[in-house]
């Protein structure tokens, strides 16, 4: 509520940081004479400012700052680093160490996705040595830090001078660049992205954004504006493009009847799944060197060796199976009324990452120039993995699993504009703390480790400088856990598992929601999305209770419900009865220019807060003051 009783419509949290407390009270008592901020509690301070509410938390020291930033959600973060007034040169930069002591414990966080975006961080420097603050700013610039201010109304050389701006106005100029901070930000859009690991991925997956459906709301997953998937994430990504719900999916795997999938069975060992060509290709190679051993031969030579057989002879083991059986049961669901077979006319931009078998280049199907190919045979591109599956020939190309020069497609989700992005990744290894573990097992199973090791590797690396260089995008990743991963790695092609797995995938993933929840409250209610994990808690308590699980205890009240959501909102529906996609400005692909409308242009008085003669080496050096203000990881 304001200070005259009328309400106001948006609420934004802000982290106080400061060392000293009389700093503190001497700024919230001048915000208070100029905006009308009232205190809260000890520690807390409110003040309403263009229709908005702000709620400020203050804490003195950066470990009670830092626990504060992992229990709950900021939208900005003002660090009051203003030096102490006559105090001895020594201690000058006292509070500005603190300061920074806060930034590396921030920065040190190992879990990047909980790491504090830095860019949604304002502070506050003052000193009595022009050069001295030049250096502090830079240093914070250095770090990240997204806007910096000097305040002018301390002035080093005679405190009582007029022309000084006045307290009030000062603590008015960090309300307005806190407010134009928070408020004046375009969404971008929601992404999901979900990786290979075959058929035990395929079912890590299912149960991983079942409970995430249930921690948001019906019909959410399939709400995402973007989706993106390799090998088995294709399956599951198309499947939610097309409208199915994940509950859907998962009955039809169960055997039940009530969806509009019919049920199916993932058993390979079917003559379906069985590739003829590749099983009578190494029959005709071996006409081919029978023929050459009898010429060896008749010229006394002896034809093979062990080396021959081990090196020379290694193409007559083809993959055994393809994908075409997949790509037709993808087919018969994508053409069924109020689906799409074709990337075009999908109400949800949908993307499939698939491999070039001969060049070893990641394509992009959905995007040009592959937007053509049908859905289904591009996830069965997509699905094409050695040893198992035979390559799939599109347009006079061959392609295989993407996940040869993929993990996660979450670059190009960002690159479209992208700033909340959910990563599911099945293809992880199994650590084992006993020495000789791996080694007393076979060598396809360390092979299949390797792979899964060389994969995630390759995902978190690249993960963690995405990131530090795109601090506003949000992006959360499910993993299996440990135990689980041990199941999965018995044979990633096992398609007999699939309650165990899809309990452990609903138990690990709300696991890693309770750790995260604080700040994918925020950052889903940026996106209009509501968030709360009730109904997920009652289904986990199930699942813990069930010494078996069954597909029924995936549901709160232990009743399979696989009815279709309605539609969310007002409005027209489109085409498969969805209604119409929220009104938020698109954020443009990274590179390109943004619409006029667009831009928000800051309008603060230099006389209240000046960095004026800083402001280009700085934007040259640190880009730290800006005409634009760009889209951030919180509303």
């Amino acid at each position: 509520m304001s200070p005259d009783g009328s309400r106001t419509q948006t609420h934004k949290r802000v982290l106080y940081y400061t060392r000293r407390k009389d700093r503190a009270s001497e700024f919230f008592d001048a915000l208070g004479k100029a905006t009308g901020c009232i205190p809260l509690s000890d520690n807390g301070f409110e003040a309403v400012y263009d229709g908005a509410q702000f709620s400020f938390v203050v804490k003195h020291e950066p470990g009670t700052a830092l626990k504060a930033l992992h229990q709950g959600f900021f939208n900005l973060v003002l660090l009051d680093l203003r030096e102490t007034p006559g105090a001895p040169g020594p201690r000058r930069r006292d509070d500005f160490d603190r300061g920074l002591r806060l930034l590396d414990l921030m920065d040190s966080e190992p879990d990047v996705e909980r790491r504090y975006g830095f860019h949604r961080i304002l502070a506050v420097v003052s000193g009595s040595d022009s050069k001295d603050i030049d250096e502090r700013i830079v240093a914070l610039g250095a770090r990240g830090v997204g806007r910096v201010l000097r305040d002018e109304s301390e002035c080093p050389i005679h405190m009582a001078c007029k022309r000084l701006p006045s307290k009030p106005e000062m603590a008015a100029g960090v309300l307005r660049e806190i407010a134009a901070m928070t408020l004046h930000r375009r969404v971008g859009d929601v992404a999901l992205c979900a990786s290979g690991g075959g058929i035990t991925g395929l079912y890590f997956e299912m149960g991983a954004l079942k409970c995430l459906e249930d921690c948001c709301s019906p019909g959410t997953l399939n709400e995402f504006d973007m989706y993106f998937g390799i090998s088995a994430g294709a399956v599951i990504s198309g499947v939610l493009a097309n409208g199915y719900t994940i509950g859907e999916f998962m009955g039809a795997v169960a055997g039940e009847q009530q969806g509009r999938i019919p049920p199916f069975d993932m058993n390979l060992l079917d003559a379906s799944h069985l590739d003829f060509q590749g099983l009578t290709a190494p029959v005709r190679q071996l006409a081919r060197i029978a023929r050459h051993a009898l010429m060896e031969l008749l010229r006394g030579r002896l034809p093979f060796s062990l080396e021959s057989l081990v090196f020379e002879y290694g193409d007559l083991f083809h993959a055994p199976f393809n994908a075409a059986g997949f790509e037709a049961l993808m087919r018969s669901m994508f053409l069924r009324k109020g689906c799409s077979n074709d990337f075009r006319r999908l109400g949800r931009r949908l993307f499939i990452g698939a491999t070039d078998h001969d060049l070893k280049e990641h394509v992009l199907f959905g995007a040009p120039p592959f937007e053509h190919v049908p859905v289904s045979r591009a996830i069965q591109a997509s699905m094409s993995i050695n040893p198992v599956f035979t390559p799939t020939l599109i347009d006079g190309r061959y392609f295989v699993d993407g996940a040869v020069t993929r993990t996660s497609n979450f670059v190009e989700a960002i690159e479209r504009g992208s700033d909340l992005i959910i990563v599911l990744d099945p293809l992880v290894p199994f650590v084992s703390k006993q020495a000789g573990a791996a080694r007393a097992r076979g060598v396809f199973w360390n092979a299949d480790q390797d792979i899964r090791t060389v994969s995630f590797t390759r995902y978190e690396t690249t993960r963690n400088w995405v990131l530090r260089r795109h601090p506003e995008v949000s992006l959360y990743t499910f993993l299996p856990a440990n135990r689980l991963r041990q199941v999965m790695s018995v044979n990633p092609m096992d398609h007999r598992p699939y309650l165990e797995i899809w309990r452990g995938a609903y138990l690990s993933t709300l696991k890693r929601i309770h750790a995260l929840g604080y700040r994918m409250r925020g950052d889903l209610g940026v996106h209009g999305i509501p968030f709360d994990t009730a109904r997920a808690d009652e289904v986990a308590a199930r699942l813990r209770h069930q010494p078996i699980a069954t597909f029924a205890d995936f549901f709160p009240d232990g009743k399979v419900d696989l009815r279709v959501p309605a539609p969310k909102g007002g409005g027209d529906a489109d085409d498969r009865g969805r209604p119409p996609r929220p009104l938020r400005g698109r954020v443009p692909a990274r590179g390109a220019p943004a619409p006029p409308s667009a831009v928000v242009r800051r309008h603060i008085p230099i006389a209240t807060i000046s960095s004026q003669p800083l402001r280009q080496p700085l934007r040259r050096i640190a880009g730290l003051v800006s005409e634009r203000i760009s889209p951030g990881r919180f509303q």
